[in-house]
Parts: C-alpha cells; structure tokens; sequence
C-alpha cells in the first residue's frame, strides 16, 4: 500500500496506512521545540514519560527529573539561545498507542561557550519512541538524536544578544 502525504503546519510529514496518529506525533515535536527554545526545562521534562531516555548525542538521560537537570543548567546562560526545525516525519504504529518517530531535525543555536562571533547549526536524525495516554496526549518514551552535519556561522555585528522584551 502507498504512503499517505500530508502537510502538518510548517512541516511536511509522512504517515504509512497503519492510521499513525501523525498530527499528534509532530505537535509532540513542536511543543518539544517551542518549550526548548522558550527556555522552559519543566516543559521539557513533562513531554516524556516518567523514566524516558533522552540521548542528545553521547550521553544517555533517563528520567524526567535528569531532563529536567540538563535543561535547567543548559538555560543557566541567559545568552543561550536555540531554534529547532523539524522535516522529514515518518510515524509508524508499534503498538497499542505507542508510535515510532523517525525526523529530520535542523537546529541553530548561540552558544557563548562555544563562540562569541558563530552560530552552531546542526543537522541530524531523532528517532524515538512515543506513548499516548487516554486522553491521546503523547510523550517520548525514547528521544534519540544522532548528529550529521555540523557547522558554525558567522552573527552579523559579531556577537548576540538576549531578546528584548
């Protein structure tokens, strides 16, 4: 059977005839982004299950309290900022209300401790593993990112600033 196609807000997303609830997967993803780059780690934390693994790269975190650590410390710097964009969704139906993930993932982020005068762009994969409650709220049970490409670019002015408010 041929996959279904279709267009989810800013992304364009694939499911398989399984019926994946691809909607609910990739608002998943986007609540996901907007908590990360809204700087909000407790968001974070609660979009996985209470003993979720987080891999974003090497290191394996497991749990919403070691995510919400991570994310805690990562936000510390005032001047961090990040941006992530999601392509390339593929969904596919493993089990009563679980769902497999497989993106693209695009971020960008100004990291101080990395350069004062470049932006880190990344390129990589997630794959993960995601369950749904009763009430069809998804969760990531696993959120896996494996990097492809990475590159920095150059801040027009030479260093970046925290938004105004």
């Amino acid at each position: 059977m041929a996959e279904q196609f279709s267009v989810s807000g800013p992304m364009i997303v694939a499911a398989s005839v399984d019926g994946s609830d691809v909607a609910g997967i990739a608002a998943l993803l986007i609540r996901f982004s907007d908590a990360v780059d809204q700087r909000r780690p407790a968001d974070i934390a609660e979009l996985f299950s209470p003993e979720g693994l987080f891999q974003p790269g090497e290191q394996s975190i497991r749990g919403r309290s070691a995510i919400l650590a991570l994310y805690t410390a990562r936000v510390a710097d005032e001047r961090r900022r990040t941006r992530h964009l999601w392509s390339n969704l593929f969904v596919r139906t493993v089990g009563p209300k679980q769902a497999r993930l497989e993106v693209v993932l695009t971020n960008y982020a100004f990291e101080p401790t990395v350069s004062e005068v470049a932006l880190q762009m990344r390129i990589g994969n997630v794959v993960g593993l995601c369950e749904s409650d009763d009430a069809g709220n998804w969760r990531f049970t696993e959120h896996l990112y494996q990097r492809i490409f990475a590159t920095s670019l150059p801040l027009a002015g030479g260093t970046a600033q925290a938004p105004r408010s």
